[in-house]
């Protein structure tokens, strides 16, 4: 609530009461402003507050999602060992069949040719 400026007749002399009147009107309107630019200042902070919140939860959200791709690259390097382990084993025991029938089997000749596609796509 704003008051309407008096003008003041002092005749060359102006009294405590009017100056203390003055300077009162004075730092009232100061005391507003004031609060005015607080109340700015406390919103900015709210709103980046708000923003840093969101960045945070996004941040969470990507660690949880690059934790989750690192154990499947994990599973993943441990599955494709598993396999490489599992055909080194299948080749070395159709290496020992060929041996025992002489190299005169299309099934061990046929296993061997399905074993090296493996070993490519591994």
């Amino acid at each position: 609530m704003q008051k309407k400026k008096q003008k003041i007749k002092h005749n060359g002399k102006i009294t405590i009461d009017k100056l203390a009147s003055m300077v009162a009107d004075g730092f009232d309107g100061l005391e507003n402003k004031i609060n005015k630019g607080f109340a700015d200042v406390n919103a900015s902070f709210t709103q980046i507050d708000e923003r840093f919140d969101r960045i945070e939860i996004k941040l969470e959200n990507l660690e949880r999602r690059i934790f989750a791709i690192e154990n499947i690259l994990t599973e993943h390097g441990r599955d494709i060992r598993k396999m490489q382990e599992d055909i080194r084993e299948v080749k070395v025991e159709l290496k020992a069949l060929k041996n025992v029938e002489n190299g005169n089997s299309d099934k061990i000749f046929e296993l061997e040719q399905r074993v090296k596609v493996l070993e490519v796509k591994v």
